[in-house]
């Protein structure tokens, strides 16, 4: 069976021009994800159009010569190879999530609002991923997408300070609410997410700036990474603190030589995250009201009965998501093969009377489930173990520093920020949402570096 030839041939000036236009919308989007949902669909829409573009002018080139002697099955398979990205690792599983969401959006109780998620939402998060190992496959590019996301996550946990000290924001004019800073985010919490992934490659920057000895850039990151913690820990969104301690603990299984670092973050963590929680929020890490045992006769025994009991904790913590979790599950077993349809869970629970269960699942897995079926989620978490365990793989293989601490990173952040997204509707939401399938395509893309893996900076 002939193919399209997937490479840019040195006279083929469009295909040259939709690959730098597809790289210069990602790093406009990535810049302007945290502040403006209508620009991130503008240049998601341009990022799109330049790869649709690119792959119609392969197979336009190739089609007479590749074509002449195929029949009609041939010359349909021959297109549809032709708009595939790349080969990669993540090629069977994310085929298999596309047909479940598929086949859940056929069987939806709302199949209008599930078509216009389907094309609107999921395949545009699916389209970016292919744009981007489409057209970041050098380290050059892969610096250029780096340094347009770290430049505007700087301005953004900058807008936080500022809203901490002053009230407000800089830019859209948010106010602080209860404390909290969201900076150009609706809620504080989808803006612990967000410091997530930056958190995970700056920290992993800055050991690999020590290790080199560039003390004037290791400087600027070390700065930057206590601006981020100072954000994070002004967010008070507790499911955000828990998917931190996690890249913590990432950070320590893949190097114990970091431990003090990281023991001192911990302690940073300890002795000022938590106290002021209880402080703003009136709440601990675990639990909403605190109760723990008096100091007194039997203490041991009730301390243990307190803090182990995981039922019991599981209902009186979390801003009762215990509910939310017991509801989602009951619409799961409604339908548990195909699920109620993409993007009907606002729908679903509406249904019940009771206004105080129309609550968001509060966790991405579930309502994944709920709305794509069993089917979906084991598809969705069959993806995400391929390639987290392909970054983990590839880790002790990449011989460059820069590109290993982009891995690195990369890995930590998305494991913090699966975490955080097992307590909120973090990738339900837009900006979140796009974020993370980019944090896939950039771990792909630095696989996928040639042999010998060139080295990102100059």
């Amino acid at each position: 069976m002939n193919l399209p030839n997937k490479s840019i041939r040195p006279n083929d000036s469009v295909g040259i021009l939709c690959d730098w236009g597809i790289v210069y919308s990602l790093c406009a989007l990535i810049f302007v994800l945290p502040a403006s949902i209508a620009l991130l669909d503008s240049f998601a829409a341009l990022a799109i159009s330049f790869y649709l573009l690119k792959k119609i002018n392969r197979i336009a080139i190739d089609w007479p010569l590749r074509t002449s002697c195929l029949n009609l099955s041939g010359k349909v398979h021959f297109i549809w190879k032709g708009f595939a990205p790349p080969e990669n690792f993540l090629d069977r599983p994310l085929q298999f999530l596309v047909l479940a969401v598929f086949i859940s959006v056929l069987f939806s109780q709302y199949p209008v609002l599930s078509l216009f998620a389907f094309f609107g939402k999921f395949l545009k998060c699916v389209f970016l991923y292919f744009s981007f190992i489409e057209a970041f496959s050098d380290g050059k590019r892969i610096r250029i997408f780096l340094e347009f996301f770290l430049l505007f996550a700087f301005i953004t946990a900058l807008n936080g300070a500022v809203q901490h000290y002053t009230g407000k924001d800089f830019l859209n004019g948010y106010l602080l609410s209860s404390g909290r800073v969201n900076s150009f985010f609706s809620t504080a919490n989808g803006f612990g997410a967000y410091l997530l992934p930056v958190l995970g490659l700056v920290t992993y920057f800055l050991f690999t700036a020590i290790r080199n000895k560039s003390w004037i850039f290791g400087g600027i990151l070390a700065l930057f990474l206590v601006l981020l913690l100072a954000c994070l820990c002004w967010t008070y969104s507790r499911s955000s603190w828990i998917g931190f301690l996690v890249i913590l603990f990432v950070i320590v299984l893949s190097d114990r030589r970091k431990i003090l670092f990281l023991g001192a973050l911990f302690l940073i963590f300890i002795f000022i995250f938590l106290p002021s929680l209880n402080k703003v929020r009136n709440l601990y890490l675990l639990n909403n009201i605190y109760t723990a045992p008096k100091i007194g006769q039997n203490a041991f025994p009730t301390f243990i009965n307190y803090y182990f009991n995981i039922p019991n904790l599981i209902k009186q913590g979390g801003s009762e998501r215990y509910f939310f979790w017991k509801k989602a599950v009951s619409i799961i077993r409604s339908s548990p093969v195909y699920g109620t349809g993409l993007n009907t869970y606002s729908r679903i629970i509406m249904r019940d009377p009771d206004r105080r269960t129309w609550w968001y699942a509060h966790n991405c897995y579930l309502q994944l489930a709920a709305e794509t079926g069993l089917a979906g989620l084991a598809c969705f978490l069959w993806m995400l173990f391929v390639l987290l365990r392909h970054g983990l793989n590839y880790c002790k293989q990449i011989k460059d520093w820069w590109p290993l601490a982009i891995l690195q990173g990369s890995v930590s952040g998305l494991f913090g920020f699966l975490v955080q997204s097992f307590f909120d509707n973090t990738f339900y939401t837009v900006q979140l949402g796009v974020l993370m399938w980019l944090i896939f395509g950039l771990m792909v893309a630095v696989i996928r570096l040639p042999a010998g893996r060139e080295c990102i900076v100059d």
